[in-house]
């Protein structure tokens, strides 16, 4: 039965419950340990065949998403191609972002995978080598995102370990208005001087996976330096703690700002952000949609 015309995925979003920097690496990144966990908020890819134009980007957060080859999920179609001896010409990948840009959860990455995974059914030489191969060469969430769920990762995040996933919690997201150009290198700058991480609190989650995780249990290297590198993130982070009465943690690189604890609390902790300049959603972990 040949393939369908048309494909459809969600790509979903991601905190890092842990991100530990343990030093810098021959190759210039930074040698990452981290424990990551994909979220029910996700962005919907469509892959089809055609004469529309090759990337599209839609929906209530497409903004800061390019529409163009800097899109990460058409450099992953073309380094998949490459790989597999295929050719993009008559791709489009149409995008419908949930999931907001360069926010530190991961949605550009998500999308790369998601599309890597939707071309798998279409290339025969897509294997799952492939696929990693070409997921590397994008970025480093990438890899992690093939098949998501609770993953400690670790290199520059490319060297993925999939855990046994983490029961059902309730996450709140605090979106701020507005980012920074070339955040992450800058948060990475900042560090400089710093001590580097060891390790230890990826180490501890793997040995005894929690059975219950609140936002006092994340650890997250950037929060050292994050808010002094964007603005006005200082003081959204000290008003939201001050009005949930529990830590709020950076997502990622940031400036994303979350709470992760039980469902019956995740009402009043978005609540708490009302009147604040930032946006709010509601969302919960989730399992991994491709592992097999």
């Amino acid at each position: 039965m040949p393939a369908p015309e048309t494909l459809t995925g969600l790509a979903p979003a991601k905190v890092n419950l842990v991100l530990e920097v343990l030093g810098t690496r021959p190759d210039g990144y930074h040698e990452l340990d981290t424990i990551l966990q994909t979220l029910a908020l996700a962005d919907r890819v469509t892959i089809s065949r055609g004469d529309g134009p090759p990337v599209l980007v839609l929906g209530l957060m497409a903004n800061g998403t390019p529409a163009d080859g800097s899109n990460l999920a058409w450099r992953a179609a073309e380094a998949l191609a490459a790989v597999c001896g295929e050719s993009t010409a008559g791709l489009t990948i149409a995008i419908d972002k949930e999931i907001p840009a360069a926010g530190g959860l991961g949605g550009g990455a998500s999308d790369a995978a998601t599309v890597l995974r939707l071309l798998q059914q279409w290339w025969p030489a897509a294997s799952e080598d492939a696929l990693q191969r070409a997921a590397a060469e994008v970025g480093s969430d990438e890899s992690f995102f093939l098949d998501g769920g609770t993953a400690r990762a670790r290199g520059r995040g490319e060297v993925v370990t999939p855990l046994p996933a983490l029961p059902p919690h309730a996450v709140v997201l605090f979106i701020p208005p507005g980012t920074i150009e070339a955040k992450t290198p800058r948060l990475f700058a900042a560090l400089a001087g710093q001590p580097f991480d060891s390790g230890s609190v990826a180490a501890a989650f793997v040995k005894e996976p929690p059975r219950r995780f609140a936002s006092a249990d994340v650890y997250n290297a950037f929060e050292r330096v994050a808010f002094d590198v964007f603005p006005g993130l200082a003081s959204l982070h000290e008003r939201l703690e001050s009005g949930v009465g529990e830590p709020i943690r950076l997502a990622g690189a940031g400036p994303t700002l979350f709470w992760i604890g039980t469902e019956a609390r995740a009402g009043a902790v978005a609540a708490a952000s009302a009147g604040l300049p930032c946006t709010t959603i509601r969302s919960a972990t989730a399992g991994s949609l491709w592992r097999r």
